[in-house]
């Protein structure tokens, strides 16, 4: 993947999303340093792991092909809202709102160095669906920017949050997941977390 070069004019008066777009190698230097996209799955998982650690998440499930990967949880995304916004929303499109939102500090720390906004910026497209606190969300992106919402109410009592992403090719360029040094690095998480349920499969 080659570095862009971008001028100071070109940056300033960005929102977020766009800076993250224009200068993603201060986002997600280790994609560029290894031309793959493995630590984006990794990125994604924080409110996961939050959860986590509030025993409400036991089960994750990562699927991933070619620059496509899905993540699939039992533990719902917040849709209390936060600033005129769901905090799932939040979560998904606000800088540092990830961080903001977590729980627990050490998840940010050791497990969620960029956040879920900065990966949704640089997505060609994203779909969350959330059940939270027998509500139903379902939220479509593109390239960070919120295209569509519904919230409603639902009978199903067990929570479950599905994130899918499609990577920008314009961002990477080439580059794809690396699913067997995927599996390696998410064996090495699953020694960190060890009553995690943590599986990788093939789109």
């Amino acid at each position: 993947m080659e570095e862009k070069k971008y001028k100071e004019s070109d940056i300033q008066s960005l929102d977020g999303m766009e800076h993250v777009r224009l200068r993603p190698q201060l986002y997600f230097e280790d994609c560029f340093k290894e031309n793959n996209l493995n630590s984006l799955v990794f990125g994604s998982l924080c409110h996961a792991i939050d959860e986590y650690f509030d025993d409400n998440c036991n089960e994750i499930i990562v699927s991933a092909k070619e620059n496509s990967f899905n993540i699939r949880y039992n533990a719902g995304m917040s849709l209390e809202k936060s600033w005129d916004l769901t905090k799932a929303e939040c979560i998904m499109t606000k800088i540092g709102a990830c961080s903001n939102e977590k729980k627990h500090l050490e998840v940010g720390h050791e497990f969620c160095d960029v956040g879920m906004t900065p990966i949704n910026a640089v997505s060609e497209k994203c779909e969350l669906k959330t059940i939270w606190n027998k509500q139903k969300g379902h939220f479509i992106f593109e390239k960070g920017k919120i295209i569509f919402k519904e919230i409603s109410g639902t009978d199903i009592s067990e929570e479950s949050t599905t994130i899918s992403f499609q990577i920008d090719n314009e961002i990477f360029g080439n580059a794809i997941f690396e699913l067997n040094d995927l599996q390696l690095k998410l064996n090495s998480l699953k020694e960190k977390l060890p009553n995690l349920k943590l599986e990788l499969y093939k789109l």
